[in-house]
């Protein structure tokens, strides 16, 4: 609409322009004319309706100074009317007051400065009705327009949101590293070694604990967590990660010789050109975290208040149903699917226990325990604990896996395996990490058709940088084991590469 409106003036001048012997003289004023309304129109072009009001008012001023500074043309003065009008369109009657009124005083300033008798009352009085009709055609178009700005201004933060996750979602899915955090964080490991000669390195998030979060590291030996100390091993350096005004996270790098500021300058460097891809993707892990558990509780829901109490109601009219019969094979019948339907909803309530089961802050151990706990509350099955964590705590991601890793294998001895004995281990420094979930019972833990349980493990440990073996138990039964992965390193070196998912 804008823009058709400042068309419309320049075809009206120019129509006006054919038919007069000043049109030669007119020329170039015509075409600084066309040079400024082209130019408006491009920065509003892409501009959402409500932003940018300092367009049409630079546009009135330029356009002001323009046609007051040279001599009288009183075709041209149409113009003076478009920036009223277009600000009525666009940003309402505040931005069209101001346009005119700048409109008006720069008109009367440049008159009394470019004549040496004061101003010329005959061009006021040119300039002046096509202000004035600007004002009011633009107040009207305000009104006019009040809802369809007011409903884009509603939906502005949903349009920046809707900008913000298209541009995530193309980054997530560049490449093959994109927004994951723990790819970037080893890019940024094997990079800064390339640079520096550093044999280990360890890549750490601050988040909202005063520890540390290890996101990744390599070699033998997991550098410590950074230290503001200044007697520090001359083996090792400190490279801290700032973006944002405040400290991000740290990438700590052993060498065999001592560090030169070239060599520190240059790992600087390097972090510097990762930081902002790093503190991103850390970012996306913590919305995605967010994200997954609420889609868990409301699945839970769903769960709870749908079919759980459907299938609950089942067990009332099979009730009525042996009620109403005196035949035994009908009360046999009905006896057996209660206790069909009694073993549905327990499993419905475990289900729903699983997907609700967190972390809180009791860190892994904790929530293994108590998840336990409540799976063999009520059974014959004997459980067996070993819980060792030392070191940090493990970043929430990885010790999300790793919970629902459990879950399912746990789930599958109580409802598969008919054990009499369950062994659950957890050992964890705070980088590598050891899950072993194993049972006495009848063993043959393979995968079967549109059953994706061991598929689903395999590809959470998948996630967290460890390897998933399903083997079998020497005295029968079924051991299912996680560990993280320790590659050979180059040139006979043996080393671990450990990569774990941040907790902001």
């Amino acid at each position: 609409m804008t823009t058709a409106a400042r068309a419309f003036a320049l075809a009206l001048i120019v129509g006006t322009l054919l038919g007069e012997e000043s049109a030669t003289e007119a020329a170039p004023l015509l075409v600084a004319l066309v040079v400024i309304g082209a130019v408006s129109t491009a920065l509003e072009w892409n501009a959402p309706a409500h932003s940018r009001p300092w367009i049409p008012i630079g546009e009135a001023f330029l356009v002001a100074v323009l046609l007051a500074s040279a001599p009288l043309q009183p075709s041209l003065l149409v113009y003076l009317a478009v920036p009223p009008i277009v600000a009525g369109v666009r940003h309402g009657w505040v931005t069209t007051i101001n346009a005119g009124f700048v409109s008006g005083v720069t008109t009367l300033a440049t008159l009394a400065l470019v004549a040496d008798t004061g101003v010329a009352p005959d061009r006021v009085a040119e300039s002046a009705p096509w202000v004035v009709v600007g004002m009011g055609v633009g107040l009207l178009a305000s009104w006019q327009s009040r809802s369809m700005r007011d409903v884009e201004a509603r939906n502005a933060p949903y349009a920046a949101a809707n900008q913000l996750l298209s541009q995530l979602h193309n980054l997530a899915s560049r490449g093959s590293v994109g927004l994951d955090s723990v790819q970037l964080a080893a890019e940024l490991e094997t990079t800064l070694r390339a640079e520096t000669g550093a044999i280990r390195s360890a890549v750490f998030i601050h988040g909202r604990r005063s520890d540390p979060d290890l996101l990744s590291s390599y070699g033998a030996q997991t550098p410590p967590p950074p230290s503001d100390s200044s007697a520090s091993d001359p083996m090792v350096e400190t490279v801290w990660l700032h973006g944002g005004g405040q400290r991000l996270g740290s990438v700590v790098l052993a060498r065999d010789a001592a560090w030169t500021d070239e060599l520190k300058a240059r790992a600087q460097a390097v972090a510097t050109d990762f930081v902002l891809r790093l503190d991103t993707a850390v970012l996306f892990d913590d919305v995605r975290l967010m994200a997954t558990a609420e889609e868990r509780n409301r699945i839970a829901r769903e769960m709870h208040d749908g079919v759980a109490q459907e299938i609950v109601a089942l067990g009332y009219i099979v009730d009525e149903i042996e009620a109403a019969s005196d035949q035994p094979e009908t009360q046999q019948l009905a006896a057996s699917l209660r206790e069909e339907i009694s073993r549905v909803v327990t499993e419905l309530r475990f289900s729903i226990f699983d997907l609700r089961h967190q972390i809180a802050e009791h860190r892994l151990s904790g929530a293994l325990a108590e998840y336990v706990r409540e799976v063999s509350h009520g059974t014959d099955l004997r459980v067996h604990l070993l819980l060792d964590e030392s070191g940090p705590a493990l970043p929430s991601r990885t010790e999300m896996e790793l919970l629902r890793i459990a879950q399912e294998a746990i789930g599958n001895v109580r409802r598969h395996a008919r054990a009499s004995n369950l062994w659950v281990t957890l050992v964890s420094d705070g980088s590598c990490v050891r899950l072993e979930v194993e049972d006495d019972g009848v063993g043959n833990a393979t995968p079967k058709d549109r059953h994706w349980g061991l598929q689903t493990m395999r590809e959470r440990a998948a996630t967290i940088g460890a390897d998933l073996r399903i083997l079998s138990r020497h005295d029968g039964g079924t051991v299912v084991c996680l560990q993280t992965r320790q590659p050979t390193a180059p040139e006979g070196n043996r080393s671990h590469e450990h990569h774990s998912p941040a907790r902001r």
